[in-house]
């Protein structure tokens, strides 16, 4: 006889974690923030003022708001004197008054447990807010809710007549900014009893969403789903895209298909479980995106009565001020509603073992405090009501609408002119967006070498360079996803072809270089039809040279290797650099169809290969994953280690594959020399290496 399950609520926040493994966005301060404001109905601070590193949003100024004024107002006034203010922060949405501009984002009942999503619901009613139900059915419990949006995403799980027409809206979900390009993604162990009847799966299936909507392949296509959801629903639709560079004219294509509006969801946003590679690679800042997107509806006559969002990595009610200036009417904030209900950011999310109840599996015995989470969640968001309310009234105006788009009232400090440029925003203070370091990773996680399983993580709030530190100027460039004006490619159900040929006719599976330092990696690379560095340097007029030096004439097979570098020292170009500057050499000398170039040096992964193909490499030699796997793995039996090995490399292949299926890549062909897939976070890094500037 089965023996009953005790039950535990939990109601408490447990210590956090967040940052205690090198640096993200939710690093411990901005946890205790939320706390604060979630306990005690105020943000503290309420405002940071400028920093010199971190997200454009935190190096922007607020002409006419010190911190310090900020302070000593707040507590003249006090939560109950803020709320005596005659200021409108809210808008009207789908028909209701919201009292704050916030949509709390799109998390499944699946990626979230229950509770948490029962939890979201009453909290957007009893605050003024509205949420996302996400993908995956709608909650019994959550349906009862008022103020919620049904999404209609790629996977259609859940999907049914009845459930399109609850709530006050629909969200036909094309992208979001933790996995842009790519379906979602609920591991098997998540898929039991409740979420698995309302997904209509067979319990313990993955749950995989397909890349894109298979009936959804142009802006054209987009239109009819928004006319035909309109029609059959009753209700009004938004459109949930991740930020990339396309994003502008997905939002002119939406807003002609007369939908309400669009979510923007930016790199760094948080989810359930993504890929790391995709995380940390693909799309764009928020920041970067919402003056795009607003000046592109303005410059076309549809910005009035269209409603623009803006999300991913928004914390607080001055980044709401700030994105609100910048040109979009309200926020989503879906990690930062997480962290109110007791989030500690420890990355489990994927796993079904969430210490705080929040994305656990539902066979769990640790169940979230609805009641508990609803008290938090309201607190936290008249906190951010407050906060607008504040902020609003020292800039003088009644209404925070009429803020929307005011960005002569910003100063970008410690950045460069073609960032302020992007943002429409005069530059007070020079400097540079990037952010080197050592990010303290390690090369090959275990599922890599010994499963060949891509690593996935729970949580966003990682875009190195930017919210972490880089290593090198390739950090700093973001891979360009395809979103309805190109399909992306689904690499789980499609084929991509990764394999290169070189110009005498040689012909590799891959354009992933190996190192020549272990015979079982050796063999390792030559079963899978991969190219070993010292064989391409073995081959007639061949040569390897330092980035800065110029190959001998005549030579065929060039080899860019840093390690040459020597006395050179780093203020000799970078290896990314030198191989802008050769591929366009030989493209100007006519000669590029003759000559192959290898990319050699402190490499690491397959968005290091992406990026130095498309710069115009041909083949990029990863040193320093397959070095540290030789360490790794030295003193074992050679069968043991040509088996780790093979994974590795199989599984760098693949993370290039999705890579490239993300932005709608069915050739190596296509990526090659294909600088226009790339844009970069930093303005002198964009000059050095040819390519534009993220939102440009």
């Amino acid at each position: 006889m089965a023996r009953a399950v005790r039950i535990r609520l939990l109601n408490k926040y447990l210590p956090p974690v967040g940052g205690a493994a090198g640096p993200e966005f939710w690093e411990r301060w901005r946890i205790e923030r939320i706390r604060h404001a979630a306990l005690h109905g105020l943000e503290e601070p309420l405002y940071t003022g400028v920093s010199r590193r971190g997200r454009l949003l935190d190096r922007l100024e607020v002409l006419g708001i010190k911190p310090e004024e900020v302070k000593a107002l707040a507590e003249k006034l006090g939560p109950e004197g803020i709320d005596r203010l005659d200021v409108d922060v809210g808008l009207d949405f789908a028909g209701v008054k919201l009292r704050v501009p916030v949509y709390l984002g799109d998390m499944s009942f699946g990626a979230l447990s229950g509770n948490p999503n029962i939890a979201l619901a009453r909290a957007a009613d009893a605050a003024g807010a509205v949420v996302g139900v996400g993908e995956g059915g709608l909650h019994p419990e959550v349906a009862k809710s008022r103020n919620i949006v049904i999404q209609w995403a790629s996977g259609r799980f859940g999907v049914d007549r009845d459930m399109l027409r609850r709530g006050i809206a629909v969200n036909i979900k094309i992208g979001q900014g933790a996995k842009p390009g790519i379906g979602g993604h609920l591991p098997s162990r998540k898929v039991v009893g409740e979420i698995a009847k309302l997904r209509r799966l067979p319990p313990g299936t993955e749950a995989l969403s397909p890349a894109p909507h298979h009936d959804i392949y142009s802006i054209e296509d987009l239109a009819q789903r928004v006319r035909m959801l309109r029609e059959f629903t009753g209700k009004p639709v938004l459109v949930k895209t991740a930020a990339t560079n396309q994003v502008g004219f997905v939002a002119l294509g939406t807003a002609r298909a007369d939908a309400m509006g669009i979510i923007v969801d930016g790199a760094g946003a948080g989810t359930g479980a993504t890929p790391k590679i995709v995380r940390d690679h693909i799309g764009i800042p928020i920041d970067y995106a919402v003056p795009v997107v607003h000046d592109l509806l303005v410059d076309n006559g549809l910005r009035d009565g269209f409603i623009v969002i803006g999300g991913g990595m928004v914390s607080a009610a001055e980044d709401i001020l700030k994105l609100v200036l910048l040109g979009a009417d309200m926020a989503m904030m879906g990690t930062a509603a997480l962290i109110a209900m007791g989030c500690i950011m420890c990355h489990l999310c994927n796993t079904g073992k969430c210490p705080t109840a929040l994305t656990n599996s539902l066979d769990s015995p640790l169940r979230l405090d609805i009641d508990w989470a609803v008290a938090r969640t309201v607190n936290w968001l008249r906190a951010v009501e407050r906060g607008l309310k504040l902020f609003t009234y020292l800039l003088g105006e009644d209404s925070l609408h009429k803020l929307r788009g005011r960005r002569e009232l910003l100063r970008l400090h410690n950045a460069d002119p073609e960032v302020a440029s992007v943002l429409g925003v005069e530059l007070a203070e020079p400097g540079s967006v990037a952010w080197y370091g050592d990010p303290r990773e390690e090369p090959v996680p275990r599922e890599v070498y010994a499963e060949a399983k891509t690593p996935v993580l729970g949580m966003g709030g990682y875009v190195p360079g930017y919210t972490a530190p880089a290593e090198r100027p390739i950090d700093l460039l973001r891979i360009e996803a395809a979103q309805v004006t190109r399909p992306p490619v689904d690499p789980y159900r499609e084929e991509i072809d990764i394999s290169v040929r070189l110009p005498d006719g040689t012909v590799y599976e891959a354009p992933i270089g190996v190192p020549c330092i272990d015979p079982a990696l050796r063999e390792a690379a030559e079963a899978l039809g991969y190219p070993l560095d010292c064989e391409l340097l073995e081959r007639p007029y061949a040569a390897a040279v330092p980035p800065g030096s110029e190959p001998p004439p005549g030579t065929t097979v060039v080899i860019v290797d840093e390690e040459l570098r020597g006395r050179l020292g780093r203020s000799k170009p970078w290896l990314e650099e030198w191989i802008v500057r050769l591929d366009d050499g030989y493209w100007r000398d006519g000669i590029r169809d003759t000559v192959a170039l290898v990319a050699a040096g402190d490499l690491r992964h397959a968005a290091d290969v992406y990026k130095l193909v498309a710069l115009g490499a041909d083949i990029v030699v990863v040193r320093r994953s397959l070095r540290w796997l030789s360490r790794k793995l030295a003193g074992e039996p050679y069968e043991r280690r040509r088996e780790a090995y093979e994974n590795t490399l199989i599984e760098l292949g693949w993370e290039l594959r999705l890579l490239m299926g993300a932005g709608g890549l069915t050739s190596y062909q296509s990526l090659q020399g294909n600088r226009w897939l790339l844009r970069s976070l930093d303005g002198e890094v964009a000059r050095r290496l040819d390519v534009a500037v993220a939102g440009r």
